[in-house]
């Protein structure tokens, strides 16, 4: 007994952790009360990441009485990894009331409260902890980084991050929150190198993937330059993908088919307000509808959306291999992704198509590189102009009157124009300065120089640091704007950002990357909107939108004239008000909330796909 636990001791010292598994398991089978055999299996286990097991072993050594503090946390830690937070949360407690000061522990208990309970300052102070015991603990600092960035505190992240690479520490953790928090401060460039220095360090690093193809959006306006980074970085994922559907296609016709909607956003989130609408309006008698969450916690939201689906279920914790046995077993015929490249996305599960079709359907505005997606739903007008067919890895599904928005609340009432009564004019935008840069800005300050006596309201989420707000007064004051137009504000409740509006008398679109649902609402509080279209799915949102209640006109082709719509609309006051008297009514006699139309082109474009499909394997065979 002795010799197989001591030659498991080394196995597991040496890393050969199933060799080491299996001695344990013997020693354990024979002496099933030897505390220290159940617990170095269940460290054993832990680093295997064989959660749920490690928890039982590290719990019975717990149970034989007289444990060392510090085996609670890692207890803790396996509780926290198999999704048992109640029980993982007393573990840590007891861990430290027993006196276990191991730095891994406040490490864990740090992020625990970051990423779980989302307590930041009980996180914060954790990861203080970590790095009073260990000045070099550059985890804990970017552990820190990721929570103030998580906060808004983007000057916060910036230092914390500059600390570890003055030390030399380079991480791609390191490089994709500083990328986050300069882009989230209205430095595009700057964190699109960061981005690119992320998937340089680390090619497979999902997060690092994800924030770089995303960034691709905030800094570039053209499909041609956009698309050939994403093919570029999704090369090893597509080495992996099975080239067609293994399985039998059922193409019988008219029989009822089952569509799986995949997303990690199926909580109270923006992308709710387009696919709830969807999903009221869908022919229960010609589909089954099954929604796959990739989220952990459920809300009110997600109860409301599996409410009107016929399955719900849960595949957070599922791997790929069981997610995809699970899809197969469902039988489902078109597989929907509604993440595409964002945070909790499940697109590696399509990779071995468990789905005779597979569709990317919102989420970002672009491909997603993967050549497993049969198709795309595209808007028609905007896959037209941006050749999407050449410069997407997917099939275009193209959609008619595809920009539809549902506010899901009773909206505040509108207001007269401010300038009425404070007599200047406000412009406003009310997206995040992740939106917006530098460039962006100076058109502002150009065009508040046009309009003498106006102000601009600018949303900063780090409105309360002081070296943020000087940064934006530097750039409008290099072109004469008095610090004094310059109005910033922080994020607001939902209710208050609406009522916000009617404090500006005319909306500016960021670009490349126009806004969305702040398109809607600003126009639903009754502002016009300035626009600029570009070359990219992103730069072509709010022109869609603008078009569907016949408002080209306050769409620009460049800059110059960005400027000379907005000076337009600044000085006709009449028209102010009688946009604000007639767009709420507008939108809602439109094509943007006639959610059955479009809905109805949405199945459309799916059983088209799904008959071009049939055909071709009609041929095959």
């Amino acid at each position: 007994m002795p010799n197989n636990l001591s030659t498991a001791i080394k196995k597991l010292n040496q890393g050969k952790l199933a060799e080491a598994g299996k001695l344990f398991s013997r020693v354990i089978k024979k002496d099933p009360t030897n505390g220290q055999a159940q617990y170095l299996l269940g460290q054993c286990l832990l680093r295997q990441n064989r959660n749920q097991e490690a928890a039982l072993h590290l719990q019975q050594a717990i149970s034989m009485g007289n444990p060392e503090p510090c085996l609670y946390y890692l207890c803790g830690m396996a509780l926290e990894k198999s999704g048992q937070f109640q029980e993982a949360e007393k573990s840590y407690e007891i861990a430290e009331r027993l006196g276990c000061s191991e730095n891994l522990m406040y490490y864990m208990i740090g992020s625990f409260n970051a990423n779980i309970t989302q307590n930041f300052a009980k996180a914060e102070v954790y990861f203080g902890k970590t790095i009073t015991n260990d000045p070099n603990a550059y985890v804990a600092y970017v552990a820190l980084s990721k929570l103030y960035n998580d906060q808004g505190r983007y000057e916060d992240a910036l230092q914390a991050l500059d600390y570890c690479l003055t030390h030399g520490y380079e991480t791609v953790e390191v490089y994709v929150n500083l990328g986050h928090a300069l882009s989230h401060q209205g430095r595009q460039e700057e964190a699109l190198a960061c981005c690119k220095k992320s998937v340089e360090l680390a090619p497979d690093h999902a997060v690092a993937q994800q924030n770089y193809l995303a960034q691709l959006l905030f800094s570039l306006d053209n499909e041609a330059e956009i698309y050939p980074e994403i093919a570029e970085l999704t090369k090893p994922l597509n080495a992996r993908v099975r080239k067609k559907y293994a399985g039998e296609m059922n193409c019988q016709l008219d029989r009822k088919l089952t569509l799986g909607f995949v997303s990690a956003d199926l909580i109270q989130h923006a992308i709710v307000h387009y696919f709830l609408p969807v999903l009221k309006h869908l022919n229960k008698d010609r589909f089954t509808i099954i929604l796959y969450s990739n989220k952990i916690i459920q809300d009110q939201t997600s109860n409301a959306l599996e409410n009107l689906c016929d399955v719900w279920v849960n595949c957070s914790q599922m791997d790929d291999k069981h997610f995809q046995d699970k899809i197969r077993t469902d039988q489902v015929d078109i597989l929907i992704d509604l993440s595409n490249n964002t945070a909790g996305n499940r697109l590696t599960a399509f990779l071995n198509r468990p789905a005779p079709m597979q569709v990317s359907m919102m989420g970002l505005q672009m491909s997603t590189g993967l050549n497993c997606m049969d198709y795309a739903l595209r808007d028609k007008q905007t896959a037209e102009k941006c050749q999407l067919d050449q410069y997407s890895s997917e099939k275009i599904l193209p959609v008619e009157n595809s920009a539809f928005f549902d506010p899901l609340m009773e909206l505040p009432p509108v207001a007269p124009p401010p300038c009425i009564s404070n007599g200047y004019i406000t412009f406003g935008s009310f997206n995040g300065l992740r939106k917006i840069d530098k460039s962006v800005m100076e058109v502002w300050a150009k065009l508040l120089n046009a309009v003498p006596g106006s102000r601009i309201r600018l949303m900063t989420d780090d409105y309360e640091n002081k070296y943020m707000r000087d940064y934006l007064h530097e750039i409008f004051s290099q072109f004469q704007v008095d610090q004094n137009r310059l109005q910033l504000q922080p994020r607001l409740s939902l209710g208050e950002f609406l009522t916000s509006h009617n404090e500006v008398d005319i909306a500016l679109d960021p670009y490349p990357y126009h806004g969305e649902s702040t398109t809607y609402y600003s126009l639903l509080m009754g502002l016009p909107l300035v626009t600029r279209a570009g070359n990219s799915c992103a730069s072509n949102v709010s022109n869609r939108i603008l078009a569907a209640i016949n408002r080209e006109q306050w769409v620009a082709n460049d800059f110059d004239e960005y400027i000379e719509i907005a000076l337009s609309l600044a000085k006709d006051v009449d028209g102010l008000i009688a946009n604000r008297n007639s767009l709420r009514t507008d939108i809602e006699n439109s094509s943007l909330m006639n959610f059955k139309l479009v809905t109805e082109n949405i199945e459309s474009a799916l059983l088209r796909g799904w008959q071009t499909l049939c055909d071709e394997r009609k041929r095959e065979s």
